[in-house]
């Protein structure tokens, strides 16, 4: 186990045992442990994208800016792609902390590209921190509540920057 995985743990726990003891004065109560770890989970604070990716196993590549080409540089598997920075969804990355493709969203054929280099079809979404740009593949079952939890995230981390 990491040390990440350790103090996550032992956080959870600090916030039930604290919960539980305010419950017990009430009678009959019972907490459903199962629920209640996946709920709190669910809202620990990642200290950054990386965290959350690494923490839910989800594939990501990163894709880097060629500054001579103007374009973003996906190298995956042995395969060097450029994408123009002006077309597709890579000209909203520079607007957006992120940006997300699934099927009904897909005019460029992007997920078939990309389907062809994985081997399987996973939707993606673009997203920038530190300047670093990611494209992470989501499974399609559980894509959008990814995608909400990366906007939340966003949201959180530009009100906190812009109130200091």
């Amino acid at each position: 186990m990491s040390n990440k995985d350790d103090i996550l743990i032992s956080k959870l726990i600090e916030e039930t045992c604290t919960e539980t003891s305010i419950e017990k004065d009430q009678p009959n109560s019972f907490i459903d442990l199962r629920k209640y770890f996946e709920k709190r989970l669910n809202e620990v604070d990642f200290l950054s994208i990386a965290d959350y990716l690494d923490q839910h196993h989800l594939s990501h590549q990163e894709i880097t800016f060629q500054h001579q080409s103007k374009c973003y540089r996906l190298i995956f598997k042995q395969t060097m792609l450029d994408f123009p920075s002006n077309w597709s969804v890579f000209k909203e990355i520079g607007k957006s902390d992120l940006v997300y493709v699934d099927q009904s969203l897909d005019q460029d054929f992007l997920l078939d590209i990309f389907a062809e280099l994985c081997g399987s079809h996973q939707n993606i979404v673009l997203v920038k921190e530190n300047h670093e740009v990611q494209l992470v593949f989501l499974p399609e079952e559980n894509s959008r509540d990814h995608v909400n939890w990366m906007r939340n995230y966003f949201d959180k981390k530009n009100s906190e920057t812009e109130a200091a």
